[in-house]
């Protein structure tokens, strides 16, 4: 029960108002305790069957629990009855496990008087492979195991132990007649008979010697295969028309021998030696390629005359004095010319130097790829296979085959780079503009160089030298290349006011029979040299998505690493590109303060030599006249007419919006300097939107936004009164591009509108 004093609360019990109000209270909880209690008591049926229910439950558990006693009790004794069986099954176990001992000890006992009495006669007969599978038998038997057996049963020990003696004198002999008898089809050249005794022996327990004995008689042959084929690869190459490749090609037809060596033979040594023995295959078969690659390369330097060039590219670089290019066709420093070697007689050598490579790293990946697969059908542990692989792995780095191929692919590379660099700079300075064309004969052979390189070094299936080759491709572009474009640009475009195009035209008829002036060369230098980096600009972002998507298709299985190491080099091209983009915007700026701005300003402020506050007949006058627009838009259209032709697409765009900038700009200017009344913004109003409508048409590029400032100038310059200009702001779903303060200042510029009402204007 609550406490009266916490039923009451603060009630004061000592005046009549807290007696009745603590009545009230105990009333009020009188109330909601009947309401509680009657609830309760409606519950009462329920809770009385509820109890009944449980009665009835109390009930059955007694019969459950004796349920629950009888069936512990069951099992129990199943439990033990189990225990019992299993005993019995685990000495039945036992019991079939001797017997089964017992059978193979007697079959043992058996084959062993059988394996001695067959070898004997098999080696009488000469039949080897019946004699070696008598010997795999008895190797495969226990002999501790055969001398108890005979010690358990009748006490032939002394039968057994003939037995033996026999069996081991036979294996011996055996060995020795099969070791003759290979030697003997190794110097007779009877593939057939050494195939037969190389069979024979995995059965006598001479796995590594039978591989040895047989990889070295394979490695002979191929020597004397290979001898044979490097003297006649000239030969066969001439008659093949093949003279460019030939040492490609014998390279090719040495590792397709040994290629095809353990092609044909993992599955005899599988069968006879079981998988897992490629591996040792490998070891003795490299030695060879080694031997045979080597003497390769040295005929191939020799011929080739390799040293003598890397000497003369090497004397060159170090006359030119500049260890970073190559280029420049510069004078060596003791007075004489430089003895440069002539690109394009090594470029057939680096297509042969690129195959050579290429088919090692074939030819080391095909090996990869067997010897994975082989030890994937041993039964070797994951940490075994993997140990394998590794050894695989060191062998191929540590060969002579890899050191020859880097040596290989250092000299690729420092031709492909002398042929990169020189064959642009000879491409630069053979530069010609033909008739009718945007851009000269340097941009598609520049980037064709460019673009033959990359493929060239993709096809070494070296991703280290794709990566040397794109950092050289863009070291390349980024000096000559860009040097050739901006030494033009940097020149400023002449002065001036001939035509463009006529200058052009008469500079390119009948490639230069009719003169022209130095003024005239130097423009179309410049207009030239501005649409060939326009022009890269595209080229090179073509080049970079193509060389990446087929670099990933040659290289498909590359690291994390090596995706950042080919990414890093790359971009090198990217930033080509935005070095080409930054040259561009020089050179439109260029050509803005040359060719732009001296004659865009004076036609533009001809805008103040006009009267703007105008009467009805002075408007008509004006109107009758050649009016501002006129005369601007006719200049305008002259100056894009000289360029119109001359320039790419987008370098015309960009000019017509650098004009369009300059217009509106100085109009801006020239407007803040000019009063007008009623008339004079309606003429304005509609000169304004004249420029607008030939400036939008004359590009395909959107310039509405640059003129959006003039055109709302002219529009409040054209208001019939102040008070509109509110209801015009608001109204207006443009944003604006002129501050409150502005908008004032423009308004003042009517002599008929009053300072005060423009003052009291709210925005």
């Amino acid at each position: 029960m609550m406490p009266l004093n916490d039923l009451i609360g603060n009630c004061d019990i000592t005046t009549q108002e807290g007696i009745n109000e603590a009545c009230e209270k105990i009333a009020s909880k009188e109330k909601e305790i009947d309401v509680r209690l009657e609830s309760i008591l409606s519950q009462q049926c329920q809770l009385e069957a509820k109890m009944r229910n449980i009665g009835l439950a109390l009930s059955g558990l007694s019969v459950v629990a004796e349920k629950s006693q009888n069936l512990s009790s069951m099992i129990d004794d199943t439990s033990q009855l189990a225990e019992n069986v299993s005993a019995k099954v685990r000495r039945l176990d036992e019991a079939r496990s001797r017997v089964s001992e017992c059978q193979q000890r007697v079959h043992d006992l058996i084959d062993l008087q059988l394996c001695s009495q067959g070898v004997i006669m098999a080696i009488k007969e000469e039949n080897f492979e019946k004699g070696a599978l008598h010997v795999n038998r008895f190797l495969s038997m226990d002999k501790a195991l055969l001398q108890k057996t005979a010690d358990d049963v009748s006490g032939s020990v002394t039968s057994v132990s003939k037995a033996v003696s026999t069996l081991e004198q036979a294996a011996t002999q055996i060995r020795q007649v099969v070791n003759q008898k290979f030697d003997e089809a190794v110097k007779k050249d009877d593939l057939a008979s050494v195939e037969r005794f190389f069979k024979i022996f995995p059965l006598l327990g001479m796995h590594d010697e039978g591989l040895e004995k047989f990889m070295h008689y394979i490695c002979s042959k191929l020597h004397n295969k290979s001898q044979k084929e490097l003297r006649s690869s000239m030969d066969i190459a001439k008659a093949e028309k093949r003279t460019t490749v030939a040492y490609a090609d014998t390279l090719t037809v040495l590792l397709e021998n040994i290629a095809r060596v353990v092609e044909v033979n993992q599955a005899i040594i599988e069968n006879c030696y079981g998988p897992g023995r490629l591996i040792q295959i490998i070891n003795i078969l490299q030695k060879e390629c080694d031997d045979e690659v080597v003497q390769l390369v040295l005929e191939f330097n020799k011929n080739r005359q390799i040293g003598r060039r890397v000497a003369q590219i090497n004397d060159y670089i170090k006359n030119s004095g500049n260890s970073t290019t190559m280029g420049h066709y510069r004078k060596a420093s003791g007075g004489g010319s430089v003895d440069k070697l002539n690109a394009k007689d090594i470029d057939a050598l680096i297509g042969e130097i690129t195959i050579i490579h290429s088919r090692a790293e074939l030819y080391i990946k095909f090996i990869n790829r067997r010897c994975a697969n082989d030890l994937e059908k041993s039964n070797m542990d994951l940490d075994t296979k993997q140990a394998k692989m590794n050894g695989l792995n060191e062998l191929l780095q540590k060969s002579r085959l890899s050191t020859q191929m880097q040596e290989v692919l250092g000299t690729y590379l420092l031709f492909e780079r002398y042929f990169m660099e020189e064959s642009a700079l000879k491409a630069i300075a053979l530069d010609n503009l033909e008739f009718d064309q945007q851009c000269s004969s340097m941009l598609d052979d520049v980037f064709f160089i460019i673009r033959k390189c990359i493929r060239r070094s993709i096809g070494t299936q070296s991703l280290d030298g794709v990566c040397a080759v794109l950092n050289n491709a863009a070291s390349c572009l980024e000096q000559d290349f860009m040097n050739a474009l901006k030494a033009p640009l940097k020149a400023g475009y002449p002065t001036g006011y001939m035509d463009l195009a006529q200058s052009a035209l008469q500079s390119s008829i009948q490639q230069g029979r009719l003169q022209t002036s130095d003024v005239d060369q130097a423009r179309m230098k410049f207009i030239t040299a501005l649409n060939n980096a326009d022009q890269s600009t595209e080229f090179i972002e073509t080049l970079w998505s193509m060389m990446t998507e087929e670099i990933k298709l040659n290289f498909p299985a590359m690291t994390v690493r090596e995706k950042e190491k080919l990414d890093s080099c790359l971009s090198g091209l990217k930033s080509f590109g935005d070095s080409l983009k930054a040259l561009v915007d020089f050179g439109l700026q260029q050509l803005r303060t040359s060719a732009i701005k001296p004659r865009l300003h004076p036609w533009v402020d001809q805008f103040i030599s006009h009267n703007h506050n105008l009467t009805e007949d002075e408007l008509a006058t004006y109107e009758a006249g050649e009016t501002f627009i006129q005369f601007l838009v006719v200049q305008i259209d002259g100056l894009f007419n000289m360029f119109k032709s001359t320039l790419t697409s987008r370098n015309y765009d960009a000019l017509v919006s650098i004009v369009t900038t300059e217009i509106t700009a100085r109009l801006e200017r020239a407007i803040k300097k000019s009063t007008f009344n009623r008339l004079g913004g309606l003429v304005l109003d509609q000169e304004c939107r004249a420029l607008a409508s030939f400036l939008t048409g004359a590009t395909s590029w959107s310039v509405r936004d640059k003129l959006a400032k003039l055109l709302q100038i002219s529009t409040i310059l054209n208001l019939e009164s102040v008070s509109e200009l509110p209801e015009y702001w608001e109204s207006s779903s443009a944003t604006w591009r002129l501050t409150p303060s502005e908008v004032r200042s423009i308004l003042a510029l009517r002599i008929d509108f009053k300072i005060d009402d423009i003052k009291k204007l709210k925005f």
